[in-house]
C-alpha cells in the first residue's frame, strides 16, 4: 500500500500521496517555508522586543512543523480515513492505556513494590492479563501472523499432558536431581524411541554398545542416561524454597512447564549476556524437540494450534517447522520413522481436517501456509540439499509451502553470503519451474552492527527476500530502510521476543517506532510463545504501550501490513482481507459500546499523563 514517507519537494507535490497530506493539512507545508527564526544569538537579548505578533507567529510555526510530522506518520492515511466509530474506539483507547496505568500498576518509583507499565514483560505478564487493555488486544482482528516458530505456539503444558500416557518416551537430564542447585541447572530432554534405542549407544568408532536405563534421582545417575518418562512420573518428588511439594505426575508436568519458561532473572540477570540468554533459549527448544517429535502428538498440536489462532482472532498464519533429516517424526511406539514430506502430509490433513471444523462451527479461518525452515549451521551441501527438498515438496503441496527460510542464531551460525551461489541456483530452478518460493530470511537479528552478522540485510535485499525476520539492526541502516520500502520487503518485527533475547532492556527501547516513523512496513508476531507465555496477543499490547504515538489505527495499519505481505495468493488474499475488514468494523463498535461508558467521565490522576 502507498505510505506518506515522501517529502514534499520545492515546486509542490502533485501526487496522489502529496494531495491526501494537502487535503489532511491545508496550508501546513506553505507555512514552514516561512517559519521565522527565533532567539538567533545577538549582541543584546530581544526579549523587550518580541511581541504578541512575533509569539503568534511562532505558535503557528510550531504548529505546523508539528501537523507536518503527523502528516507523514505510518497510519496517517488511515487516521484520516476513519469513521466516527473509529474515531471514537481510537479515543477510548488512549484513554483505557492511561486507566490500566492508574488503576492496574504502581506509580513510577513507586515504594509499594509493585510493578510499573512498561517493565520486563516477563515479570509484568500476569499484571497485563489483568489490564483493560489486554482484553481489548485479544479480541483485536490481527490479520495475518507472519512469524511463528512451530514447535513454541503452544504453552508448554500442552505438550507435556501428551506425553502423560506414551509409553515409549523416555526422558533424560545433564545432571542427578539430587541437590537443589542441579534442580535448577539441569538440563531436560525427551525422546520416543524403543527399548533397544534407550539402552543403547555407539562408540566414536560406531560401533554399539549396551548401557543401563537411569534413574536421574539417583546419585549414581549417569549423566544423559535415558530413564522411563511413566518411571520419572512415579518417582517424582520435589519441595521448592516455599515448602510446596510437587509429587507424581501432576507434580512432574507442573516442574517441567516451569522449567519450559524463561524467567526474567535468567534474561535480565546483570551478569547476563545476549550469547548466554540464547544458550538458555536453545536449551528449552532441545527440551521441546522430543515432546513434538511424534505422530499423536504433532497430529494433536496442529490441530490445537490452528484453533488457537482463531481463539486469538488471527485471520491466516505462516509457520515455520523446522525440515530436516534429524528432525524426522517417530510413530508413538517408536519403531518407525515419518520425513519431511509426511511431516507436510501431516499437517495438510489435520488443516483441511480443522478448516472443516471451523467452518461447521460458524467461526472463521482463512488457512495456513508452511515456511521450509533449516538451521543456517549446516554445511553448503546440506543447504543444498534442503534447498532442493524444498523444491520437491512445493511441486506435491503448491498450496501449501510458501517460502524458505533459514534458522538459528545469526552470530554463531553462518551469514546468507555464505549460501549466496546455493541459493542463486535455487532462483533459477524455481523461476525454470513457474515456482513461487520467496526467501523470508531471518536476519538482522543483532546488536552487531557493522560486521558480518548485520551483512545479512544486505544479502536479503540483493536476494529478493520478500520478507525478513526481525531486522533489529536495520534502523541504523538509513539505505536497507530505503531499499525495504522501494522493494515492498517487509519486516516481521518480534517485540517480546526481542526483549527476552536481549536486543533491547524493555519495550520502550524497541526499534519499531524508527522502522514506523521512517514508513518501514512492519508485521507484528510471537516467534516462540511457549517459552514466554505469551500469545500475538500480548506483542500487541506491549506495542501499544511502548510508544506514546501508538493509535488504534497504528494497530490497524501493522495489520493490513500483515495482510498485503503475507504469501496468500489473490483470491485467498481478497477472502481473508474481507473478513479481516468486517471483523474490524465490528471491534471497533465493540469498543464503544463496552468501554465508552466505562470511559466517558474518566479523568488520569493528576500528574500520572
Amino acid at each position: 500500500m502507498g505510505s506518506l514517507c515522501s517529502t514534499v519537494d520545492k515546486d509542490g507535490d502533485d501526487s496522489t500521496e502529496g494531495k491526501v497530506r494537502s487535503q489532511h493539512l491545508p496550508g501546513a507545508t506553505r507555512r514552514l517555508r516561512k517559519i521565522p527564526h527565533f532567539g538567533r544569538p545577538g549582541a543584546r537579548s530581544h526579549s523587550d522586543h518580541m511581541t504578541d505578533s512575533d509569539m503568534d507567529a511562532y505558535n503557528k510555526a510550531l504548529e505546523a512543523l508539528q501537523l507536518e510530522e503527523k502528516s507523514r506518520a505510518f497510519d496517517a492515511q488511515l487516521i484520516a480515513a476513519s469513521s466516527d466509530v473509529e474515531k471514537k474506539a481510537s479515543e477510548i483507547v488512549r484513554k483505557i492505556r492511561g486507566y490500566d496505568w492508574d488503576c492496574t500498576y504502581g506509580k513510577p518509583l513507586n515504594v509499594e513494590g509493585k510493578a510499573t507499565q512498561g517493565q520486563h514483560f516477563l515479570g509484568n505478564v500476569d499484571l497485563i492479563n489483568k489490564t483493560e487493555l489486554f482484553k481489548i488486544a485479544r479480541r483485536m482482528p490481527k490479520g495475518a501472523h507472519l512469524h511463528i516458530h512451530f514447535n513454541s505456539c503452544l504453552p508448554a503444558r500442552f505438550l507435556i499432558k501428551q506425553a502423560r500416557d506414551i509409553e515409549a518416551m523416555y526422558i533424560r537430564s545433564t545432571l542427578p536431581l539430587t541437590t537443589r542447585q542441579n534442580w535448577i541447572d539441569s538440563r531436560i530432554s525427551f525422546m520416543v524411541m524403543t527399548p533397544h534405542e534407550a539402552t543403547h549407544v555407539k562408540d566414536s568408532d560406531g560401533n554399539e554398545q549396551s548401557v543401563d536405563l537411569g534413574n536421574i534421582f539417583d546419585e549414581q545417575y549417569v549423566c544423559n542416561r535415558w530413564m522411563p518418562y511413566k518411571q520419572f512420573q512415579r518417582l517424582f518428588f520435589y519441595r521448592d524454597d516455599s515448602g510446596r511439594e510437587w509429587q507424581r505426575t501432576s507434580g512432574a508436568e507442573a516442574w517441567l512447564e516451569m522449567k519450559m519458561h524463561i524467567s526474567e532473572e535468567e534474561a535480565h540477570g546483570v551478569r547476563q549476556t545476549s550469547r548466554g540468554i540464547w544458550e538458555k533459549f536453545n536449551h528449552r527448544t532441545q527440551m521441546m524437540k522430543g515432546l513434538f517429535a511424534y505422530e499423536s502428538a504433532f497430529r494433536n498440536y496442529t490441530r490445537a494450534c490452528i484453533m488457537d489462532f482463531v481463539k486469538d482472532n488471527i485471520q491466516y498464519a505462516e509457520i515455520r517447522p523446522n525440515f530436516m533429516a534429524t528432525n524426522t517424526l517417530k510413530t508413538d511406539d517408536g519403531t518407525q520413522l515419518i520425513g519431511n514430506e509426511g511431516i507436510l502430509s501431516i499437517i495438510d490433513e489435520e488443516l483441511k481436517i480443522t478448516m472443516k471444523q471451523i467452518s461447521e462451527s460458524g467461526q472463521y479461518f482463512g488457512g495456513m501456509k508452511v515456511i521450509y525452515c533449516t538451521p543456517r549451521s549446516f554445511k553448503k551441501e546440506q543447504v543444498e540439499a534442503s534447498l532442493n527438498e524444498c523444491i520437491e515438496l512445493k511441486l506435491k503441496y503448491r498450496h501449501l509451502l510458501c517460502g524458505f527460510d533459514l534458522v538459528g542464531h545469526e552470530e554463531m551460525g553462518n551469514e546468507l553470503r555464505h549460501f549466496v551461489p546455493e541459493f542463486l541456483s535455487f532462483r533459477k530452478k524455481c523461476e525454470a519451474q513457474s515456482l513461487d518460493l520467496p526467501f523470508l530470511f531471518h536476519c538482522g537479528e543483532t546488536l552487531e552492527v557493522g560486521d558480518k552478522v548485520d551483512g545479512n540485510l544486505f544479502d536479503a535485499v540483493l536476494l529478493n527476500s520478500k520478507r525478513i525476520g526481525h531486522g533489529y539492526a536495520i534502523a541504523r541502516h538509513p539505505v536497507i530502510m530505503e531499499k525495504f520500502k522501494e522493494k515492498g520487503i517487509a519486516i516481521e518485527s518480534c517485540p517480546i521476543s526481542n526483549e527476552i533475547l536481549g536486543l533491547t532492556p524493555n519495550i520502550a527501547g524497541h526499534h519499531l517506532p524508527i522502522l514506523l516513523a521512517n514508513n518501514v512496513p512492519c508485521t507484528i508476531n510471537s516467534d516462540n510463545a511457549t517459552f514466554y507465555k505469551s500469545s500475538l496477543s500480548h506483542d500487541f499490547y506491549q506495542v501499544m504501550i511502548g510508544a506514546e504515538s501508538m493509535s488504534l489505527q497504528g494497530w490497524k495499519q501493522l495489520a493490513k501490513w500483515s495482510l498485503d505481505h503475507s504469501c496468500m495468493d489473490p483470491e485467498q488474499m481478497k477472502a481473508v482481507t474481507a473478513e479481516w475488514t468486517r471483523k474490524w468494523d465490528e471491534f471497533c463498535q465493540w469498543i464503544v459500546d463496552e468501554y465508552g461508558p466505562m470511559m466517558q467521565n474518566w479523568e488520569p490522576e493528576p500528574g500520572r499523563h
